[in-house]
């Protein structure tokens, strides 16, 4: 299903779509869940390096993993997928089942690329990242991609513990010593990133 968006096109939002779409075209499983991991991998990955993430997606800790929530939102209607405007002309959602070991039957969303990425949007280190991420995850199950997400001291773990389940991830808990940029230099990029994002305010 396809339903219109009123949210304004900006930079983040192009390389929202192009990522989604790359992922779709290069991984096995391009499940929602597994979008939603290989988004936070990318991201979080970039932020690493930068002190700056790729989509400026919000991320929250999830008993699965991070699900980007505003995407969640905006795509999910109640048991489908309604995919707005600039999504549904880059992607395909396809609806299946899984069964879980219990023999529970629940619904299975499966992207599909319309087209190529334009990969133009991203600089030479996201592109550089996005390959990397879509390589780990090429053949990976979202069962596979959610185990690694829970690995110690990655964020989403911190979250859980230090906030429980369903709070906001800090892009700076990606931060260690060994990072590039520290966490004051990131705090200042990202503090920047909220107000250019002000300036897209539909």
């Amino acid at each position: 299903m396809q339903k219109k968006s009123t949210e304004a096109i900006n930079p983040y939002r192009q390389k929202l779509i192009e990522a989604m779409v790359y992922f779709a075209k290069k991984v096995k499983n391009p499940t929602k869940m597994m979008m939603y991991k290989l988004l936070a991998e990318l991201d979080f990955r970039h932020f690493e390096q930068t002190g700056l993430p790729v989509t400026n997606l919000e991320y929250e800790a999830w008993r699965l993993g991070p699900v980007p929530k505003s995407l969640d939102k905006e795509i999910t209607a109640d048991d489908d997928i309604e995919l707005p405007d600039d999504l549904a002309e880059a992607l395909d959602c396809e609806k299946g089942e899984w069964e879980t070991r219990e023999g529970e039957k629940k619904p299975k969303f499966v992207f599909h690329a319309k087209r190529a990425p334009n990969l133009k949007v991203f600089s030479p280190r996201q592109q550089k990242v996005l390959k990397e991420v879509a390589d780990i995850y090429r053949y990976a199950t979202a069962t596979q991609a959610s185990k690694a997400s829970h690995e110690k001291d990655m964020p989403w773990t911190k979250t859980i513990i230090k906030k429980g389940e369903g709070a906001v991830i800090d892009y700076l808990d990606q931060l260690t010593n060994k990072s590039p940029v520290s966490k004051e230099e990131a705090r200042e990029m990202m503090e920047e990133i909220v107000a250019f994002q002000k300036t897209y305010s539909p």
